[in-house]
């Protein structure tokens, strides 16, 4: 009776190319011959001729094979691989623009172009890797999270415009290595079935604690938004209590700029009424409008524009300065595209995990990308706020590159996950 069976599910896995498709296939048809073997010698036949009945109902086991061969072949989004190498390509334009008169290393462009390289090479393993795995590992990824922390905490041996970094040889640990460490171990926690509610508050606090103790803005800012997201999406029941509680978190922040210093509200004033402060503070809003006007659709070729900032938060005036706002458009567009094609696919993921690594991903990437937009249009204050696959640096461009690699990685594997819970019941 085994041997029958086994040949016949053998005959099926030989047309079936995914190692990993292999597995989820034998146990799908296993379970689905045990059904209805199972319903044919309830009704009165023998087992055997039941089996055989079975396996008969199920038809050519080739033809079968090449079906499931189809159906659950690895999957990969071109369309999202597409948009990340345009909007990576037109990120490389503000390293070649770098002004003299501002940075002396002449070297921005070549690391540019091996930042960007590492991050599509990690991207790729990263959509390899089987993201399941990640709940295997989330000891590993709550440890790290917490050594990031506590270096950038208590032994901090360096500070960049007053924030904590810590330097080990050439790689630097700051606020966005901070950010990407905790995203993904809330994405883990919450990824799991069985997470008790009555634990995120007090880990919560912990987090965003850790954060302001930093300090900085944009990295609680950012982090905020995306566990508002995340816990929004997991906990669908406990939705009041979690108004409830930003309700409390926003009273504080109000609490906050009502006692800020003087320079603080300072640089508010600024925003609001920059000609009012055109010689300090609200200079870079003038000058950063006056370079968007002067733009135009097609860029101001030749020179070198002194742009403070100009390959780091500030990005996006240089391309529209030297290569108009037409490029810019694309650029923005492109963005919101791979926005866009990360949030149609959470509806079609059933698993829990791979929910939360969609959710935290575009979250994480949206805020950013939003608000430095928004910056540069001088619709919202300016901070130290980096624009996705764009701004120059190590760190931001891995962060953006694990986010679009995970996203590969569930979206690889969606049909998988979706069939095997639809089919079986299976609690991930």
């Amino acid at each position: 009776m085994k041997e029958t069976r086994m040949d016949y599910l053998n005959r099926v896995l030989r047309q079936v190319r995914s190692k990993e498709a292999k597995q989820f296939v034998a146990d799908e048809l296993h379970h689905h011959l045990e059904e209805e073997v199972r319903s044919l010698t309830i009704a009165g036949m023998d087992e055997r001729a039941a089996e055989d009945k079975a396996i008969k109902q199920m038809g050519s086991a080739e033809r079968l094979g090449m079906e499931m061969n189809k159906l659950h072949r690895p999957r990969v989004d071109w369309i999202m691989i597409g948009l990340v190498l345009l909007i990576s390509s037109i990120g490389v334009l503000p390293s070649m623009h770098v002004s003299p008169e501002l940075y002396n290393d002449n070297g921005f462009l070549l690391r540019e172009i091996t930042y960007l390289l590492i991050g599509i090479f990690l991207a790729a393993l990263l959509m390899l890797f089987d993201y399941r795995k990640l709940r295997v590992f989330r000891w590993w990824i709550y440890g790290g999270t917490a050594f990031i922390l506590i270096a950038l905490m208590f032994f901090p041996n360096t500070y960049i415009n007053g924030e904590a970094h810590f330097r080990i040889a050439s790689f630097t640990i700051d606020s966005s290595v901070a950010v990407t460490a905790l995203v993904l171990s809330w994405m883990t926690y919450l990824g799991n079935a069985k997470t008790a509610s009555w634990w995120v508050l007090p880990i919560v606090v912990i987090s965003l604690c850790s954060l302001m103790m930093l300090p900085s803005l944009p990295a609680v800012f950012v982090f905020t938004l995306t566990l508002t997201a995340l816990l929004w999406g997991r906990f669908k029941d406990k939705r009041k209590v979690i108004m409830w509680g930003y309700a409390l978190i926003g009273a504080l922040v109000g609490i906050m700029i009502f006692n800020a210093e003087s320079y603080q509200l300072g640089r508010l004033y600024a925003f609001i009424h920059p000609e009012e402060y055109r010689s300090n503070l609200g200079y870079m809003y003038l000058r950063n409008q006056e370079l968007l006007a002067r733009g135009g659709w097609f860029g101001v070729g030749g020179g070198m524009e002194p742009i403070n900032e100009g390959h780091t938060n500030f990005a996006l005036t240089t391309i529209t300065y030297y290569y108009g706002w037409i490029t810019g458009g694309v650029l923005i567009l492109t963005g919101l595209f791979i926005m866009y094609r990360m949030l149609r696919h959470i509806r079609s993921i059933k698993d829990p995990l791979g929910q939360s690594i969609i959710i935290g991903g575009v979250t994480l990437f949206s805020t950013q990308f939003l608000y430095n937009v928004g910056m540069i249009m001088g619709w919202l204050p300016h901070t130290g706020m980096s624009l996705p696959f764009v701004s120059y640096g190590l760190n931001p461009t891995l962060q953006t590159f694990i986010v679009v690699g995970l996203f590969l990685s569930v979206y690889r594997r969606k049909s998988l996950i979706y069939y095997r819970k639809e089919a079986r019941g299976d609690e991930w």
